[in-house]
């Protein structure tokens, strides 16, 4: 896909297994797996995913349960539910953001 395009994983709709790609992807309903994108993804207001995730960004409102690589930043948004570890160069957690593991904000990460 061209930079730039937006794939939406659909309230309703589950995807088991690796999704890859180069397009941005915005999560409304269940991913489980792994997930390596170039660019971003965001996991919406009632998206879940249980998966290992490496993206340039990483947006969560919903729910979230494995590790994850960013190379730019994560932002855990009020309402978010995190669990796993996180590793990227900047980390934002909202006041109402719930998250358990640990944080590595190593400048390698990128």
């Amino acid at each position: 896909m061209p930079q730039g395009d937006t794939c939406t994983i659909g309230a309703g709709v589950t995807v088991n297994g690796r999704l890859t790609g180069s397009a941005e992807v915005n999560v409304l309903g269940r991913v489980e797996g792994s997930i390596v994108l170039e660019n971003q993804l965001v996991v919406d207001q009632g998206g879940e995913v249980v998966a290992e995730v490496e993206a340039r960004t990483l947006t969560v409102r919903g729910k979230l349960n494995g590790d994850v690589v960013a190379h730019e930043v994560v932002t855990l948004e009020a309402g978010s539910i995190v669990t796993g570890n996180i590793r990227a160069p900047r980390i934002i957690i909202e006041e109402g953001a719930r998250f358990k593991g640990n944080i590595d904000m190593d400048v390698q990460a990128g």
